[in-house]
């Protein structure tokens, strides 16, 4: 049984309950501390629909990962962890489809390269270059750049097959970007430690909301995007989730860092469906 049906079965099992207790005397009808009008924890109706921890032997295949096409595989370090070197990129497996308005978190821990040749990321997408709503839940460039990471929506790439260069933008589908560095609190940074990192949108919706959280709870940053339909992913076709680490260009590299994998302790996504 999902978390979902177990907690609409008690959810049904304490309507039940508070039905009878008005026959009875007020005094044994609610446990002290409760009230019939009490919220449910913000975790009610939730349900966990992927989740990857990552616990594979040195070396082993990422079971519910495929390495895309011309990347190299990221792989288990044996503790733990999943290594995503330069010049990786992985997608997930099963793809989602989900009715509209249901509710969705995307979720991963990670710590970010310290080096400045390449660009980590964890990423939402439909993978269809026609329609593709990528959501960037983080991009780190690391800390020898002056953005050291941002967050973005692609709804278009410029170096697709039937495009020339700008048609994204001349044609009102340009990347937004908003950089995030500066909200870091002072002393933080998440190449010296893991962060979560979290995009949430509802299917149909307009607006995704991008927060990161420290190993302690605490929010470090809590972002909305601009309202746009078009850079949420819809109903009809799938999204799936992707770990990259790609190589910047060679001009905009910067010598430094002693780490250049992203290391990934675990991914989730969450769903509450209407």
């Amino acid at each position: 049984m999902s978390r979902l049906a177990r907690a609409l079965g008690a959810a049904l099992s304490t309507a039940v309950l508070l039905v009878v207790a008005h026959a009875v005397p007020a005094s044994s009808s609610i446990a002290r501390g409760d009230t019939v009008d009490s919220d449910p924890a913000p975790s009610w109706g939730w349900e966990t629909v992927f989740r990857d921890d990552f616990d594979a032997p040195a070396g082993a295949p990422v079971d519910q990962w495929h390495t895309m096409l011309g990347q190299t595989p990221a792989l288990p370090n044996g503790l733990g962890q999943l290594d995503v070197g330069q010049v990786a990129q992985i997608r997930t497996n099963q793809g989602w489809t989900l009715p509209v308005g249901t509710q969705v978190k995307v979720t991963a821990s990670l710590l970010m390269p310290d080096t400045g040749s390449s660009y980590a990321a964890f990423w939402v997408q439909h993978p269809n270059g026609v329609d593709p709503r990528e959501i960037d839940v983080i991009e780190s460039y690391g800390p020898l750049k002056p953005t050291g990471a941002q967050l973005g929506s692609h709804i278009c790439y410029d170096d697709a097959p039937d495009t020339v260069g700008n048609a994204c933008v001349a044609t009102g589908r340009g990347p937004e970007l908003w950089p995030v560095t500066q909200a870091f609190p002072a002393g933080a940074m998440p190449w010296e430690s893991y962060w979560q990192y979290t995009a949430e949108f509802t299917i149909g919706g307009d607006t995704t909301t991008y927060t990161a959280v420290d190993g302690q709870g605490n929010v470090l940053y809590s972002v909305a995007s601009s309202p746009d339909a078009r850079r949420v992913p819809g109903n009809t076709a799938p999204f799936h989730l992707r770990l990259s680490n790609k190589l910047v260009e060679a001009q905009y590299a910067v010598a430094g860092g002693t780490r250049s994998s992203m290391l990934v302790d675990w991914v989730a996504l969450d769903v509450k469906v209407p």
